[in-house]
């Protein structure tokens, strides 16, 4: 519980929305694409958590109370809708932010429980997979703006009363980056490599 949890999300899609994704169409960008908007649907997910189990951190500091079990723990078996009726007590000053939640959870809804099943006869043109990659980059840009504007608004402002600054997370990214690369930097990783 000592440990900071850091999920970081790139600012990107702003100024141009394609200058970052891959401009092809073919079925694996479409695949690509996929999974980047559930990730970032996931980022925005954590951002709720850590909201959540700071402000429950900060609860029990302010009673002198001691928390037994991981504040973060209950929020991760929670799926987002659950979230965000939870965080609602932080966000009903924000109403774009609550717009940006309810668009979002109907984006990760549908991406998660509709999508491959309703638009899979798209896929096998090039107009339909154009279509595909257009709307899933969408679903990117919507999702990035509203784990960004929650988090200034609603999770920025928990983390520094904590004394939890930006510098403190970039830290702690670069620190679990860098062990992740030791980790992952094996020989069985890169011996393909060796060979080509």
């Amino acid at each position: 519980m000592d440990e900071l949890y850091v999920v970081r999300q790139e600012p990107t899609w702003r100024e141009e929305p394609d200058d970052e994704y891959d401009n092809d169409t073919d079925h694996k960008t479409v695949y690509a694409l996929f999974g980047l908007a559930i990730y970032k649907a996931n980022c925005l997910e954590h951002s709720l958590v850590n909201t959540l189990a700071l402000t429950k951190i900060i609860t029990a500091r302010e009673q002198g109370e001691q928390l037994i079990r991981d504040p973060w723990t209950q929020g991760f078996k929670d799926m987002m809708g659950k979230l965000i009726k939870r965080v609602e007590p932080h966000t009903s000053a924000y109403p774009e932010v609550v717009d940006d939640l309810t668009r979002s959870l109907k984006r990760r809804n549908d991406l998660v429980h509709n999508f491959w099943r309703e638009r899979i006869p798209e896929i096998i043109s090039d107009a339909g997979r154009t279509r595909l990659c257009a709307d899933l980059k969408a679903d990117c840009r919507l999702l990035t703006r509203t784990d960004e504007r929650f988090s200034a608004r609603v999770l920025d402002p928990i983390m520094e009363s904590m004394g939890i600054t930006a510098e403190a997370v970039e830290a702690q990214y670069a620190k679990e980056r860098r062990e992740a690369m030791a980790r992952y930097e094996t020989e069985a990783f890169t011996a393909g490599e060796d060979s080509a």
